[in-house]
């Protein structure tokens, strides 16, 4: 990280945070596993059930937030941002979108920083929750079990999450790691907000 990327994360953590305002970085063990569709769907929860004011930053190079403005967006609000239903979306964002909406009080920051090669790490462990996503699937599968079986387990912070693979790889995943592996539930349409989705949600808020 940077000088001035350092000095902004001091400054957004020495400042007093509105009650209840948090960061969620939702980071994935390769690409193709889930990131941005689980970003999404976490977004439609905290803003449509929880009721809560949600910024949502693309901190990649993906791109597809600037697809997604295409098809879906309604309302521009400020430079790289656009409104979908509940939430604000921050398109090419950084460490400078970042305090941006800390300062425009956000009850919850969450942050898409794509794949764990596209270096965002050091940023995504900073935040205040943290969501991993793998993929259990045969030519995924090998990328998510050598980042989660790196490090000491008690310094693990983050959830960790998979889509894709069956319940047996989960089941042996969860046995040679020794940690949690929460199946996210199917979602046809991003936006609709299911009451399997609540249930699987009232884990983690």
């Amino acid at each position: 990280m940077n000088g001035k990327a350092k000095n902004v994360w001091k400054l957004f953590h020495s400042n007093k945070k509105p009650v209840s305002q948090e960061v969620i970085g939702i980071i994935g063990t390769g690409r193709g596993v889930g990131v941005t569709h689980f970003t999404v769907m976490t977004a439609g929860y905290l803003g449509g059930v929880l009721r809560k004011r949600c910024a949502v930053l693309e901190w990649n190079r993906h791109g597809d937030f600037q697809n997604m403005k295409r098809l879906c967006a309604k309302e521009k609000i400020q430079a790289k941002g656009y409104q979908i239903l509940e939430a604000d979306y921050y398109e090419k964002a950084g460490i400078d979108t970042l305090l941006l909406c800390k300062k425009s009080g956000y009850q919850a920051v969450i942050v898409d920083y794509g794949a764990v090669k596209e270096g965002n790490l050091e940023e995504f462990l900073r935040c205040d929750r943290q969501f991993v996503l793998g993929s259990l699937s045969e030519w995924q599968m090998e990328a998510f079990l050598e980042f989660e079986g790196k490090g000491k387990k008690a310094e693990k912070s983050w959830k960790t999450l998979v889509s894709f693979g069956s319940e047996e790889a989960r089941g042996n995943a969860e046995k040679r790691l020794k940690i949690p592996i929460y199946r996210i539930p199917v979602s046809v349409d991003v936006f609709a907000v299911t009451g399997e989705i609540i249930g699987f949600y009232q884990q983690f808020f």
